[in-house]
């Protein structure tokens, strides 16, 4: 016989996970937004190269009612720190608290009012994840302030013992890639860790192998989308091919991104130039 779920049985997977993430947006919005904050529904979801993002009115009730989407990257949870990570729940939580109690640009995500409310809860805008990033923009990530409101609220959380039940073990990119990213922080006098990444942690397996999975690595093609920014045509050609419409005889050039949801962007490659800026410096 399959044993049902119960409210009292938060042992079950699905419910301890979920619980997980309920209690770390209750403690946050309690500290950090006074509790002004509006339910939303929180899912996994890994089909994106994000940290997390914010889709207003995703989902909507048998009854027509509508609600808010937060969703977070479980393949980073393991990579990454838990201050790391709740510090992305955060990001997307100021995306929540816009849509319903600021004003939201529709055509730039990550707008001035944005950026000051995430330095007034001590989360540094930056495109890059690193100091000197723009503030401003479709895909912006940040880092944690050391003397911020956000890590003393989460410092606060990590000492009630507050860890994530679950981890990932489908890596979306490589642990070293996300250690760079704190190393440069480090350098740049930024330091916040409070935690290790679990990958770090975890108990190997039996024949001395990590538990989490590598990515494959990645083939890079040689073709690049073009299209006319006049009627829209498109076209696949070799990366060093410049063509023009046929018909409007303007140039084609590669599409803007473009999303409905307001992301915590991995940024890698954007941070690995920052990375290598850092390193020059030194050098």
């Amino acid at each position: 016989m399959i044993n049902q779920p119960s409210a009292t049985n938060v042992e079950r997977p699905t419910l301890a996970f979920y619980a997980t993430l309920q209690r770390a947006y209750d403690h946050f919005n309690a500290t950090l937004f006074d509790g002004k904050l509006s339910d939303c529904l929180m899912t996994l979801r890994s089909a994106n190269r994000v940290y997390g993002y914010h889709h207003a009115k995703r989902f909507v009730s048998p009854s027509g009612d509508k609600i808010d989407e937060l969703g977070l990257h479980p393949g980073f949870f393991t990579l990454r720190p838990a201050e790391a990570v709740l510090s992305t729940l955060v990001h997307e939580m100021v995306h929540h608290w816009q849509e319903h109690l600021g004003s939201p640009s529709p055509s730039n995500p990550h707008n001035q009012q944005w950026a000051e409310k995430m330095e007034s809860l001590g989360l540094q805008p930056s495109h890059t994840g690193l100091p000197g990033g723009r503030r401003t923009g479709r895909t912006v990530s940040h880092f944690i302030l050391p003397d911020g409101k956000f890590f003393v609220s989460c410092k606060a959380l990590l000492e009630t013992g507050f860890s994530f039940p679950w981890l990932d073990r489908h890596a979306p990119t490589t642990p070293e890639n996300v250690a760079a990213v704190q190393k440069a922080l480090e350098a740049a006098g930024i330091s916040t860790e409070l935690t290790q990444p679990p990958v770090l942690t975890l108990p190997e397996e039996k024949d001395g192998s990590s538990p989490v999975f590598r990515p494959n690595p990645t083939r890079v093609s040689n073709r690049v989308k073009l299209v006319c920014p006049d009627c829209g045509a498109k076209a696949w050609v070799n990366r060093e091919t410049a063509i023009d419409c046929g018909r409007c005889r303007v140039s084609m050039s590669p599409p803007e991104e473009k999303s409905d949801s307001h992301n915590d962007y991995a940024g890698e490659n954007a941070t690995v130039d920052a990375i290598n800026s850092y390193r020059s410096e030194q050098n």
